[in-house]
C-alpha cells in the first residue's frame, strides 16, 4: 500500500529529493513535465490538435512551460501559450523555462485581464496554480476561469485543477476549473478520493516523477491507497492436503419474508470466495429457495443456531442483508459472539435504533455502511470529508472496522488508519453489490483472516471483478455476474 500524504509533505519530498539526489529544482520540473507529456500523448495522440496552454507564473506555470516545449518537441505544433500573473513576481524556475521557450516557435502572451473571446484550440492544459495555492480565487481569475469553463473544452490539468482544494473540505460547486483529466505528480491528491470531486475532474492519472519513496513512507499519515501487491502479500494460497473444514465455517443471518433475495446473493458471495461451510438462517418459507440456488449452503432456523452446543462450530457471523424486522436475536448475538461479526443492511439499521449495543460489540467488529446508514448510525455530516473524520473517531472509540462504502471505499481500522480502495467501477451501481461484498468479507474471515486482512481483499477483490466484467463490455454488472466471477479473480492471484 501506498502512503497518502499531504501537499506541503509533498514539497518536502521535493526538497529531500533535491539534496539526497544532488538534482536542481529545474531538474526536477523537467522530469516532472516529461512525465506529463508521457500521459498527455496517450490521451491525444493526434499530433495536429490544436492546444491552448494556460500557465501560471510560479512552479505550476513553469511546469506547463516545459510541457509546451516538450509537447513542441514530439510533433504538437499548434500550440499557444497564455500566461496568467498568480503573485507578485515570478518564480525562479518559471523565468528559467520562460527562457527556454523563447528559443522555441512557440507563440506565448500575458493575459491582462481582457475577454478571451472564443477559444479556438480543442484542448486545454491548466498550469495556472496546481497544488501550491488553496485560497479564494481573484476577481480577474475567476471571471478566467468561468470563461474556460464555459468553453466546455476538453481541458487536462497539471498536478491538480486550479482552484481545487487537495485537503479539508470541498464544495459542491466552487470556483475551480472543471478538468477531463488530472496528471497528479508522485502520489493522487487525498480528496480526488471524495465524490465531491466529481464536480471538478473525471479521471486522474498518477505519474512518477522520481522523489524518494522512503521519505514518503516516512511521512506521518493515516492514508493509505491500497495495491495489487498488498493482496499478493496477504493471500494464502490452498495447500495439498486442506479440506472444507481448513476453510472455516460461516454463518449468515439475514433475510425476511419477501427479501430473502439478499441473503441468497450474501450466502453465494460466501460460498464462490471460498469459504469450507456456509450456514443460512432465513425464515423457513425461503428454504426452498436457498436450497434451489444454493445446494452447497446449509440451512439453519437462527434459534437453533445459537444454541450455546451449535454456536461454537462457526468460524465467523454476518447479520443483516435483507433481514427487514426479522431481528430477534441481534443483541443476545452481539453480547455473546466468541468470534468475528460483519454488520451491514437491516443489522446497520436495528443499530441506529438501539445505540446503547455501539459499546457492546466485539473489538474490531466489520460494520458495512453506504453513506445512508452510516449517517443513521452516527449522525449526518456535511460533507464526505467531514463524514471521514467522525468514521475514524468511531472506529477509534469502539475499536471497530467501518468499511464505508463509496466509488473509493473507505476502509477504517480502529486504530484511525484509512486505507482506500482504487478498485471498482460505476458499472457496479446495482442492487446487491453491498450483499455480495458482506458475503465476501464473512468468506474471508471464516478461512482464518483478520477482520483487517478480510476487509482488505474483499473490497479489492470484489472491486477487481466489477472491473473485469466492465472491461469486458458487461455494463451494469449484476451482483450474480460479479459472484460468478470471484474465483476467477481469487484463481489469478499469483504470490
Amino acid at each position: 500500500m501506498r502512503k497518502l500524504i499531504t501537499v506541503a509533505q509533498i514539497r518536502e519530498a521535493d526538497a529531500d529529493c533535491l539534496k539526497v539526489k544532488d538534482l536542481s529544482s529545474i531538474s526536477l520540473m523537467e522530469r516532472a513535465a516529461a512525465a506529463f507529456v508521457n500521459v498527455f500523448s496517450g490521451l491525444i495522440p493526434e499530433k495536429y490538435r490544436a492546444i491552448l496552454v494556460l500557465c501560471g507564473t510560479g512552479n505550476n506555470g513553469g511546469d506547463g512551460l516545459a510541457i509546451a516545449r516538450l509537447l513542441q518537441c514530439d510533433g504538437y505544433s499548434r500550440i499557444r501559450i497564455l500566461i496568467v500573473r498568480t503573485g507578485k513576481k515570478e518564480s525562479a524556475d518559471f523565468l528559467h523555462n520562460l527562457r527556454r521557450l523563447k528559443e522555441t516557435p512557440i507563440e506565448f502572451k500575458y493575459w491582462e485581464g481582457e475577454n478571451l473571446g472564443e477559444i479556438s484550440e480543442d484542448i486545454i492544459i491548466d498550469a495556472i496554480l496546481g497544488s501550491g495555492v488553496n485560497r479564494s480565487l481573484g476577481s480577474d481569475l475567476l471571471k478566467l476561469v468561468e470563461t474556460i469553463n464555459r468553453s466546455e473544452k476538453y481541458l487536462i490539468a497539471v498536478d491538480c485543477p486550479t482552484g481545487f482544494l487537495c485537503e479539508g473540505e470541498l464544495p459542491s460547486r466552487g470556483d475551480v476549473l472543471v478538468a477531463k483529466d488530472v496528471v497528479s505528480f508522485q502520489r493522487p491528491k487525498l480528496n480526488f478520493f471524495f465524490p465531491e470531486s466529481a464536480a471538478f475532474l473525471q479521471t486522474f492519472h498518477v505519474v512518477d516523477i522520481g522523489l524518494r519513496e522512503e521519505f514518503i513512507e516516512s511521512c506521518p499519515s493515516d492514508y493509505y491507497l491500497l495495491e495489487s501487491s498488498d493482496i499478493v502479500n496477504i493471500y494464502r494460497q490452498r495447500q495439498s492436503f486442506s479440506h472444507k473444514g481448513t476453510f472455516g465455517h460461516a454463518l449468515i443471518y439475514a433475510g425476511s419474508i419477501g427479501k430473502s433475495g439478499a441473503a441468497l446473493l450474501c450466502a453465494e458471495a460466501c460460498i464462490y470466495s471460498g469459504a469450507g461451510l456456509t450456514s443460512v438462517c432465513i425464515p423457513e418459507e425461503d428454504r426452498i429457495a436457498l436450497h434451489t440456488r444454493l445446494p452447497e449452503a446449509m440451512y439453519l432456523n437462527i434459534e437453533d443456531a445459537w444454541k450455546i452446543e451449535r454456536r461454537a462450530a462457526f468460524s465467523a457471523i454476518a447479520i443483516g442483508p435483507g433481514l427487514g424486522n426479522n431481528t430477534s436475536l441481534i443483541e443476545q448475538i452481539i453480547k455473546e459472539t466468541k468470534v468475528p461479526l460483519v454488520i451491514d443492511a437491516d443489522g446497520l439499521n436495528y443499530l441506529a435504533l438501539n445505540q446503547s449495543l455501539l459499546g457492546l460489540l466485539p473489538k474490531r467488529t466489520i460494520l458495512t455502511p453506504h453513506m445512508k446508514e452510516f449517517d443513521r448510525i452516527f449522525g449526518e455530516s456535511s460533507s464526505w470529508w467531514s463524514r471521514l473524520l467522525l468514521a475514524i473517531r468511531k472506529a477509534k472509540e469502539y475499536q471497530i472496522i467501518i468499511v464505508l462504502k463509496n466509488r473509493y471505499t473507505f476502509i477504517i481500522l480502529e486504530d484511525g488508519r484509512v486505507m482506500i480502495n482504487p478498485t471498482g467501477s460505476p458499472a457496479m451501481a446495482s442492487g446487491g453489490m453491498g450483499d455480495a461484498l458482506t458475503g465476501i468479507i464473512v468468506s474471508f474471515i471464516a478461512q482464518g483472516y483478520t477482520s483487517e486482512e478480510a476487509c482488505i481483499l474483499s473490497c479489492y477483490l470484489h472491486g477487481k471483478a466489477g472491473d473485469s466484467l466492465a472491461a469486458a463490455g458487461r455494463s451494469p454488472v449484476s451482483a450474480t455476474q460479479l459472484i460468478a466471477k470471484m474465483p476467477f479473480i481469487i484463481g489469478d492471484i499469483k504470490n
